[in-house]
């Protein structure tokens, strides 16, 4: 190699560097989401498309005030599975419980004066068969964005305001 060749490839590789550490990187997000319990006459499910409305939230420390312990929630089941697999247990999409969920969540529908928020516990790969008791598990997430209330409404879950 000359001594011309090795500085080269050295600039070469700190620009290749630079430049995909300046793009934004878009991280994998639950395969789908279950929202489940009161007031929901039976679990629905979030798939597909639709499961790109909620970006990747659901892995980033929130930066939302905690809710106030009055404030009524949904649960939400996530999934990491691929689409075909949800669960990485061979049980089809149709037939998951909460039970089988990696993570767990919280939605709280909007009020008259605060947005629509849904906070997650941490991400374990592992299945987490029960949803944390306490309200500081949920410390991840934060305000859903208008795309994702529209998913949730188009589905029948109430994200609010209250009417």
């Amino acid at each position: 190699m000359t001594r011309l060749a090795h500085p080269l490839i050295v600039v070469a590789a700190t620009l290749a560097i630079g430049f995909s550490a300046a793009a934004p990187l878009l991280a994998l997000g639950p395969t789908v989401l279950m929202f489940y319990g009161e007031p929901l006459k039976k679990p629905v499910l979030v798939t597909g498309a639709d499961v790109a409305a909620f970006g990747d939230m659901l892995l980033t420390p929130t930066t939302a005030p905690a809710p106030e312990a009055r404030r009524t929630f949904i649960m939400v089941a996530l999934f990491w599975g691929p689409p075909n697999n949800p669960a990485n247990n061979g049980v089809p999409v149709d037939q998951l419980t909460p039970q089988m969920a990696w993570q767990h969540g919280r939605l709280y529908p909007a009020t008259t004066t605060q947005p629509a928020l849904l906070l997650t516990d941490r991400f374990v790969k592992a299945v987490q068969a029960t949803a944390p008791t306490r309200d500081s598990a949920y410390d991840c997430g934060g305000p859903l964005s208008a795309a994702a209330v529209a998913v949730l409404q188009r589905l029948g879950i109430p994200a609010g305001p209250p009417k």
